[in-house]
């Protein structure tokens, strides 16, 4: 039995707000510490989650929502991540029941699948764009410690997302929790 959009509605509420305390963590923090261009997508890590356990009809709006929240703290275009995050949402639900978390190692290792899909559509459409290489060359460079760190802590975020979402007893958001 799918959920109603007012049951979503809440824990989507918390998604977002812990989104916007990561980003605000991460623009403050790391130029604290030297790291200007250093930031870490956790926008990415959400629309994967949403993509792997959320089964409903306005998942195309949340993602643009999460993008759009995430845009206030990146000079990072919402239209280019909302297009790379719906084309990544329509590959993860054909794989969906392929995909198993069976273990952290797993759970890495598709999300960092995904983000590499994620940035060869956006490298694709800031090419279309711009025309320029040198620009994807130096985000390349940027892109690989990043979606490392964020492959690693992807099982942790996935569990806290479980929480928010009520889906630690292993359940579906297709399904009744």
């Amino acid at each position: 039995m799918r959920r109603n959009i007012t049951d979503i509605i809440p824990s989507y509420f918390l998604t977002l707000l812990l989104l916007m305390a990561l980003d605000i963590a991460c623009t403050t923090f790391f130029p604290l510490v030297g790291l200007t261009n250093f930031r870490l997508p956790f926008n990415i890590l959400i629309v994967l989650y949403m993509g792997f356990k959320l089964e409903h009809p306005t998942l195309a709006i949340l993602i643009l929502l999460t993008q759009y929240a995430h845009s206030f703290f990146t000079l990072e275009g919402w239209a280019m991540g909302t297009v790379a995050g719906i084309i990544v949402w329509m590959i993860v639900s054909y794989l969906r029941d392929l995909l198993h978390f069976s273990s952290s190692f797993v759970t890495g290792f598709v999300t960092q699948i995904f983000q590499m899909i994620w940035f060869l559509i956006v490298a694709v459409l800031i090419y279309i764009k711009s025309g320029d290489v040198s620009y994807l060359i130096g985000k390349l460079w940027r892109f690989i410690p990043e979606s490392l760190i964020i492959s690693f802590i992807a099982p942790f975020f996935f569990s806290i997302l479980d929480k928010i979402w009520s889906l630690g007893r292993g359940g579906s958001l297709g399904d009744e929790v």
